[in-house]
């Protein structure tokens, strides 16, 4: 099977976000992996969790870039602006 006759699937993403623990102030960044992590500063992006599903944050400020020491994949941490959290209310 060719390119052309594959179905029509969105391309592979080149970046990767997870949330990652703010060891200085507590809480929690989000960390992005791929070869432009730093240029996401004010976007809303896909955050992956453990458990595989995705949940949209808006990158707020870019805290520090540079490469992985394990991977050597470029990885920049972002502060992310806080939703309000969703109460879903238990029926009785």
């Amino acid at each position: 099977m060719t390119e052309s006759e594959l179905p029509n699937m969105p391309p592979k993403a080149r970046h990767v976000a997870t949330y990652a623990t703010d060891k200085r102030k507590g809480g929690y960044l989000v960390r992005v992996e791929g070869p432009d992590a730093a240029m996401f500063a004010g976007r809303e992006v896909p955050v992956t969790v453990r458990s595989g599903t995705e949940h949209y944050e808006e990158l707020d400020r870019l805290i520090w870039s540079g490469t992985d020491a394990e991977t050597g994949k470029p990885v920049a941490l972002y502060s992310f602006l806080s939703k309000p959290r969703e109460i879903t209310e238990v029926t009785f």
